[in-house]
C-alpha cells in the first residue's frame, strides 16, 4: 500500500487550510497515511491530539496512525534523570480544589499560604495530560506531559514563561533526549521598489545602498528567532539543527517507500537533509 507520512513540528501545521487539503487527497487516493507529531514542545503534542480529533469527527476520517516522538523512543535506552533535572513534587501535601477548563477537570493545588504550586489537567478519559508547576509568582517553571498510559514521558522547563529546554523520557522514566532553546538576534533586510503598492511598516528602518545603480530602497527589520540542539543520550550524538534531528526520527519511520510532507515554513531548510528524496509541503 502507498504510504504518506506528515512531520508536524508546531499546532500550527494542523491548523493550515493546506495540511487537511492535502491530507483529504491522500485519503482519497488510498494512501497509508501517518502523522508525526514531533512539536519538542510536548505540551502542544495533547493539544495537537484534541484538535486532530475534532477533524477527524468532522470529516469522518478512516484509519490515520498518530505518532509522538514519545512513541519513536520509547523503548530506546536512556540515562537516569539527576535531582537537578526537575522538580519532583509531592502534590499530596497541598489542598485540592477541582474545577473544568473547557470541559476537562482540572485539580489545583495550593500551599498552606494561599498560593497555587501546581495543577493538573485531565483528558476525558481522566488519564493526565499535564501537569504545571509555579513558582511564588505564579510564572510558570516546569511542564509535566503524560501518555495515554499515564506515564510520564515529557518534561519542559521554563524561566519567565520560555521553555528553556525539553527532557524525553523512554518507558523507563529515563532521559532519551534533551532539547535546549535559544533566543538568536537576527536582522532581516527588504529591498522595496519605487512603484511597490504594499507600504512600508513603520517598524522597518531605512538603511542607505551601497550602489547607486540599485533601484531599490533598503530597509532592515530586527528580530529574535528561537534555535533549537538535540542531545541523545542513547548514542551521544548532538543536533545543532533541529532539522538533522527530524532528519534522523524519520529514518527511524522507514521511510524509503513513504512521500514525506513538511511544513512549507520548514521546508527549505528541512529537505536539506533529505537529499535525492522527493518533498511534498502543506
Amino acid at each position: 500500500m502507498k504510504r504518506a507520512i506528515f512531520l508536524v513540528t508546531s499546532i500550527q501545521g494542523i491548523r493550515k487550510p493546506t495540511f487537511l487539503k492535502q491530507l483529504l487527497a491522500l485519503i482519497n487516493d488510498h494512501y497509508e497515511v501517518a502523522i508525526l507529531f514531533a512539536m519538542t514542545n510536548f505540551d502542544e503534542v495533547w493539544q495537537a491530539k484534541r484538535e486532530f480529533n475534532t477533524i477527524n469527527e468532522r470529516e469522518h476520517l478512516p484509519s490515520v496512525r498518530i505518532i509522538t516522538l514519545g512513541d519513536v523512543y520509547a523503548d530506546h535506552s536512556g540515562i537516569l534523570l539527576k535531582d537537578n533535572d526537575y522538580l519532583n513534587i509531592d502534590l499530596t501535601k497541598f489542598t485540592s480544589y477541582e474545577s473544568h477548563t473547557n470541559r476537562l477537570k482540572v485539580t489545583r493545588y495550593v500551599d498552606d499560604t494561599g498560593n497555587i504550586i501546581a495543577e493538573t489537567l485531565f483528558g476525558d478519559n481522566q488519564v493526565r495530560l499535564h501537569t504545571i508547576l509555579f513558582d511564588k509568582n505564579s510564572r510558570i517553571i516546569q511542564i509535566n506531559n503524560y501518555n495515554q498510559q499515564d506515564q510520564l514521558y515529557g518534561i519542559e522547563k521554563c524561566n519567565d514563561d520560555f521553555v528553556d529546554e525539553s527532557l524525553l523520557l523512554n518507558t523507563k522514566s529515563e532521559l532519551v533526549f534533551r532539547f535546549t532553546n535559544y533566543v538568536m538576534s537576527q536582522k532581516i533586510n527588504y529591498g522595496v521598489a519605487e512603484t511597490s503598492l504594499i507600504p512600508v511598516p513603520a517598524s522597518l528602518s531605512e538603511i542607505s545602498s551601497n550602489k547607486k545603480e540599485d533601484p531599490l530602497t533598503h530597509y532592515e527589520a530586527k528580530g529574535e528567532s528561537i534555535v533549537t540542539k538535540a542531545t541523545s543520550y542513547s548514542d551521544y550524538h548532538r543536533y545543532d539543527d533541529i532539522n538533522a534531528f527530524y532528519h534522523q526520527v524519520l529514518l527511524n519511520m522507514n521511510i524509503d517507500d513513504a512521500r514525506i510532507y513538511l511544513d512549507i515554513n520548514n521546508i527549505i531548510d528541512a529537505s536539506k537533509y533529505l537529499p535525492g528524496k522527493q518533498i511534498f509541503n502543506y
